[in-house]
């Protein structure tokens, strides 16, 4: 009796294959990448600076509360207005059609 069940074997461990083929190119393998962490934080380079000092900003002016109720507010009255407008123009386009159904 031979066991199939190879459903949680590698291809390059599949024990069907013969020991040449198991063999792993080294030239295919994946290098990760080694990035310096120096250069994530390069507190020297002015741009990081700027987003920086924009990044805090925008955190300490969304975590007021005041601000907060503001952008819900704003929001809640634009959709009502984006909708209210898309209502309008289908009852013109309902209208137009009248129009030229009755022509």
């Amino acid at each position: 009796m031979t066991d199939n069940n190879y459903d949680y074997t590698y291809y390059n461990q599949d024990p069907r294959l013969i020991n040449d083929q198991q063999q792993v190119d080294v030239a295919t393998q994946v290098q990760p990448v080694q990035a310096p962490i120096k250069s994530w934080v390069n507190v020297t380079d002015s741009r990081y600076l700027k987003g920086f000092a924009v990044g805090a900003a925008v955190a300490i002016v969304a975590s007021n509360p005041t601000v907060q109720k503001a952008v819900v507010s704003g929001s809640v009255k634009l959709w009502a207005a984006l909708q209210g407008g898309i209502e309008e123009a289908k009852e013109k386009l309902q209208d137009i059609k009248a129009e030229v159904d009755q022509s």
